[in-house]
């Protein structure tokens, strides 16, 4: 067994050194400020660690209130903006075609699916029609708001 790395050998030159230095009639008095010492410091360290416990405990609750508080208003946020858009679909006709609020991004792998005009010409024998360049391409997404 090791103590901050001192074994019992270490620790027993330690002492025969001790007694030697100080001598046997003051030993028992060094020995008394030592351990008075050592029970000082354990009261710091616990004092130390009870403050930076209730610290972080006081900060665990208020991340918990104010997750809380967000998740209350994004939740909100949702029915709102759900019941805006059942009440803006409710009030055109059935037969009126609207358009998402926000339009969808086509995703690689269906446009890797879906056949190119020049394609679809080559397969079924007709001259291929001239390729059109696209003019109005999507829009890359916003990036994320950090905060």
């Amino acid at each position: 067994m090791e103590f901050l790395g001192v074994g019992y050998q270490e620790l027993l030159v330690i002492l025969v050194l001790l007694l030697v230095v100080v001598g046997p009639e003051r030993l028992p008095n060094v020995a008394y400020q030592i351990g008075r010492a050592v029970r000082q410091a354990q009261r710091y360290a616990r004092a130390v660690r009870e403050e930076f416990s209730d610290e972080i405990g006081y900060l665990e609750e208020q991340y918990r209130t104010v997750k809380g508080e967000i998740d209350t208003t994004s939740e909100s946020i949702r029915k709102s903006g759900a019941a805006f858009d059942s009440e803006m679909r409710s009030s055109f006709p059935k037969s009126a075609q609207i358009p998402p609020l926000m339009p969808q991004l086509p995703d690689a792998k269906s446009e890797a699916a879906t056949p190119t005009p020049s394609t679809e010409g080559a397969a079924s024998g007709a001259t291929p029609p001239v390729d059109t360049p696209k003019t109005a391409e999507a829009a890359p997404p916003n990036p994320p708001l950090v905060f």
